[in-house]
């Protein structure tokens, strides 16, 4: 009887250690795991919560692709954390911001890396942890991420010199370039495809300049200065001015804005990259010849919806062109889809 009862007893033991086994499941390092074990039926039920990071959260630039972002989450039920550093020079916060949603257990993260090398172990981390990384806008080193949503940076660059270089026709071969933060891999290319595209084309780059500070205060300084150095008898010599982001542009229209106020004359052909409100009225007053534009609000959707797809186990293409357009006064006269790009109304 008393043996009866011991090997009930043992059975007993064995099936509820069975029991909590099951429960308790080991990773691959022998540690206890989180995770839970769920059906199909319920991870294709589970709401995703995603982390979308720009590179600043100042500026219509950036504004734009979080309204992107946010009609892809919305479309496709999900839910986003939107958080960035304040200017796009603070590479230390935007490191932390990454290591705090990656502790949060977001489900994925999207991310316009403010420098290729800097965030490269930052990404490799994220998805060492179990957490896929989409980038956008520009690029990172390394292979650890999904996807890299973005312009054609390089193109983009080519597309703004070869619209110089046909409105120049001989007039003149001296160029200015008015770059961004060094460093910046999207504002980098631009000036790489626009410099390739000079070369070419035999002109001289008399200054190829990296603006101040990451602000549009600090880009008028520095391309205040640099006009500076070639006004002649109250005469700008330059034949070329391209600039390399918004920033960039606001500033180097500032610059010269303030030029003509003073008296000095300018024939320069002047290219900027992106648009805003103060730069589509310049392009309309004839202030500015075109801009090379992007288009935030689909690059924020497609790094959002490219997550998605990714996380519910569909494919993707390891890069998503967002494309570019060279606008220009005509085109926005002429074009409704050059003015719905740029913001402008088509009504009557």
């Amino acid at each position: 009887m008393h043996q009866t009862r011991l090997l009930l007893t043992l059975a007993f033991v064995t099936a509820l250690s069975w029991s909590l086994t099951g429960c308790g499941r080991t990773s691959n390092d022998g540690q206890p795991s989180t995770a839970t074990q769920t059906s199909g039926a319920e991870d294709q039920d589970k709401t995703l919560t995603l982390a979308v990071i720009p590179k600043s959260t100042g500026g219509e630039f950036w504004e734009t692709v979080e309204v992107g972002a946010g009609d892809a989450a919305r479309e496709l039920g999900v839910n986003i954390k939107w958080q960035g550093a304040l200017t796009e020079t603070e590479i230390a916060e935007q490191k932390k911001i990454i290591e705090n949603m990656v502790n949060l257990g977001v489900d994925g993260i999207a991310l316009a890396p403010l420098n290729p090398k800097a965030m490269q172990k930052d990404v490799e981390n994220a998805v060492a942890a179990g957490i896929p990384v989409v980038i956008f806008d520009s690029a990172v080193d390394g292979h650890a991420h999904t996807s890299f949503v973005a312009t054609d940076n390089l193109a983009g660059g080519e597309l703004g010199g070869k619209h110089l270089i046909e409105q120049l026709e001989d007039r003149g071969k001296r160029v200015v370039v008015l770059r961004f933060i060094q460093g910046t891999a999207s504002t980098e290319q631009r000036a790489q495809g626009f410099l390739d595209e000079m070369k070419k084309a035999g002109f001289d780059v008399v200054a190829d300049a990296y603006i101040e500070d990451g602000t549009v205060a600090g880009a008028k300084k520095t391309a205040t200065n640099v006009l500076e150095g070639f006004v002649e008898n109250g005469k700008l010599g330059v034949d070329g001015i391209f600039a390399c982001n918004l920033t960039a542009t606001l500033g180097m229209a500032a610059a010269l804005d303030d030029l003509r106020k003073s008296g000095v004359s300018n024939d320069a052909v002047f290219v900027g990259f992106d648009s805003s409100p103060r730069l589509i009225e310049e392009l309309q007053n004839g202030n500015i010849d075109a801009l090379v534009v992007q288009n935030p609000k689909r690059m924020g959707r497609l790094a959002v919806e490219t997550l998605v797809k990714h996380l519910r186990g569909e494919p993707v293409e390891p890069f998503i062109d967002t494309h570019v357009q060279v606008v220009t006064a005509e085109r926005l006269k002429n074009e409704p889809e050059i003015r719905e790009l740029v913001g402008l109304s088509n009504g009557p």
